[in-house]
């Protein structure tokens, strides 16, 4: 039974979608993956370290050949986004003429994936679509960026829990929370 609320560091959370709702969406997006990339050996590009838990459980479901690569970027301090990208684990050349779905666990501002694609398109994959948990379209900040795939939209607060952070804290929580 998920707790109502939870405090980590300074902060208080609230219970905002259970882990049934999250699985249930994690599935929905999986079945769509695979509808489209079944025949395809795509790579997925995983961008850690928040979408390592979507990507545990999305790749459950993951019945066809395709391989799995990681970057490690970083753009938020406490709740807010820096701005600014830094790539701490770069994208190898095993995209490179490869389909390529890249993993994230959120898209707000859209900054880091507008970075990330960036990246990627450097080394001529065959395509390169974006897989989110979720996103927050109202936030978006970068003009024309499709996320093809979306688990589902998110409260506006600042969210933790299911690999989403607080100063490194709350990624182990199997519900998502939001901020009070």
């Amino acid at each position: 039974m998920a707790k109502k609320q939870i405090k980590l560091d300074d902060k208080t959370f609230e219970l905002a979608i259970p882990e049934a709702t999250i699985l249930e969406a994690v599935k929905g997006v999986a079945e769509r993956l695979k509808a489209d990339y079944r025949d395809k050996n795509p790579v997925f590009v995983v961008v850690l370290s928040g979408a390592f838990v979507f990507a545990s459980d999305l790749f459950r479901f993951v019945d066809y050949p395709c391989q799995f690569s990681f970057v490690k970027l970083a753009s938020y301090e406490g709740v807010a986004s820096s701005g600014i990208v830094s790539e701490q684990l770069a994208v190898d050349d095993m995209v490179r003429g490869r389909h390529v779905v890249v993993v994230e666990d959120i898209v707000e501002k859209g900054l880091t994936m507008d970075f990330l694609l960036h990246r990627i398109r450097e080394r001529h994959p065959a395509s390169v679509e974006i897989c989110a948990l979720s996103a927050k379209p109202e936030k978006l900040e970068v003009p024309g960026l499709q996320i093809k795939y979306v688990g589902m939209t998110l409260p506006e607060a600042f969210i933790v829990g299911y690999g989403l952070d607080y100063n490194d804290q709350g990624r182990h929580l199997r519900d998502i929370y939001s901020l009070v």
